[in-house]
């Protein structure tokens, strides 16, 4: 028999997963838990092949489950329950550590489909593949206050969270966004949670994705690899400039050939577009550009033309430097370009191949490439 423990604080969904999923036939039975406690107490003292878990439930909640089966059963598939939608944080995921995700209510049959799939393949969703960026954006989604205590080949460190927010943190002598900078790069990470966020005013000012993909890019930096620029430096005011200039046209459109065509080394990228946001037509495009983008494009420019807007009713202080759209197969991921933000690039990602945060950075890397080339 294959064991099946579902972890939940609703009595009414314990017991409609366990008729539901429970399956003698195919030797699948089903095990129950109120919350994380007692899924510990469950899976030290019987063989467990998948958890299915909610995030939030008292006592010991989803997060802290998820910490304590990365630390002794890495090797178990998980499904998690949440209230944001299954695409949505997917995609704010990315590819790398992913989970399945159930939103409530869900279709019971398809969760029965997905965990015989699962339990056929005993590979995806396992606690071992997430990383540690992965549990902080799902941390941030679900506005989880708590303090991570974070270690790595010796080091360690502390994350604090604040519904969501990371609002401080600590390694060594390094204290707030420095330190936070240090921890997010930490690979094969341990982690532990508690439930609790000291008070005192926030130190960190800058967003969690901000931070992780500075965090990325300094830790390249210091491996001696190519690196793209800082990704809160503004474009070049050239491009507008030069895009516009008819007498260079030959010359500008073999520059933006060669920036385009640096989307071949990124991972799950089946285009990439340069495109005017006054009209949304596609200026060029490298990979199958013409046959994805034209439409994708036209979508993006109407979203870049109420970005003005959305900064701010936002009120972020900051403008927004990307869009992400999600698909069922594809991100679209859209940075705008020049002074008026005349003109955008648009990157088209397979999202079963693709890992979104290394795209995010490939991105920048390729705009400021870009500037450079059509300034020169």
């Amino acid at each position: 028999m294959r064991t099946v423990l579902v972890v939940d604080d609703e009595p009414s969904v314990l017991f409609a997963l366990s008729e539901g999923l429970a399956d003698k036939r195919r030797g699948v039975q089903v095990i129950t838990a109120e919350n994380g406690r007692d899924a510990v107490g469950l899976l030290e003292s019987e063989r467990v092949d998948l958890v299915l878990t909610d995030l939030r439930m008292p006592e010991m909640d989803g997060f802290e489950l998820l910490a304590y089966l990365r630390r002794n059963f890495a090797g178990v598939p998980v499904i998690l329950m949440t209230a944001l939608g299954s695409t949505e944080t997917a995609g704010r995921l990315g590819t790398e550590g992913s989970f399945e995700y159930f939103t409530k209510p869900f279709d019971v049959a398809a969760l029965k489909r997905k965990i015989t799939e699962m339990l056929a393949a005993s590979v995806k969703g396992r606690v071992e593949n997430i990383s540690l960026a992965s549990f902080l954006q799902l941390l941030e989604m679900e506005r989880k206050t708590c303090t991570l205590h974070v270690s790595s080949m010796g080091r360690r460190g502390d994350l604090f969270f604040r519904t969501g927010r990371l609002i401080d943190a600590e390694s060594g002598d390094l204290r707030g966004q420095e330190a936070a900078l240090e921890i997010v790069t930490w690979e094969h990470a341990m982690i532990e949670i508690s439930d609790f966020c000291p008070p005192g005013e926030p130190v960190i000012e800058r967003a969690l994705h901000f931070l992780l993909m500075e965090g990325m890019r300094l830790k390249d930096e210091a491996e001696g690899s190519a690196a793209p620029s800082p990704v809160d430096q503004e474009p070049d005011e050239v491009l507008q400039a030069q895009v516009a200039a008819p007498s260079a046209a030959s010359d500008l459109a073999e520059k933006i050939g060669e920036s385009l065509k640096r989307a071949r080394t990124i991972k799950g990228a089946a285009a990439l577009l340069l495109g005017e946001t006054a009209t949304g037509a596609v200026l060029a495009s490298t990979g199958d550009g013409a046959e994805l983008g034209s439409a994708a494009a036209l979508a993006v420019a109407q979203l870049l033309r109420q970005k003005q807007r959305v900064d701010e009713q936002l009120a972020l202080g900051d403008p927004l430097q990307e869009i992400l759209v999600t698909s069922a197969e594809r991100y679209y991921l859209a940075r705008p370009l020049g002074v008026g933000e005349d003109y955008f690039l648009l990157l088209i990602l397979d999202r079963q191949r693709a890992n979104l945060g290394r795209a995010q950075l490939d991105l920048v890397a390729i705009e400021r490439d870009l500037v450079e080339r059509v300034s020169s």
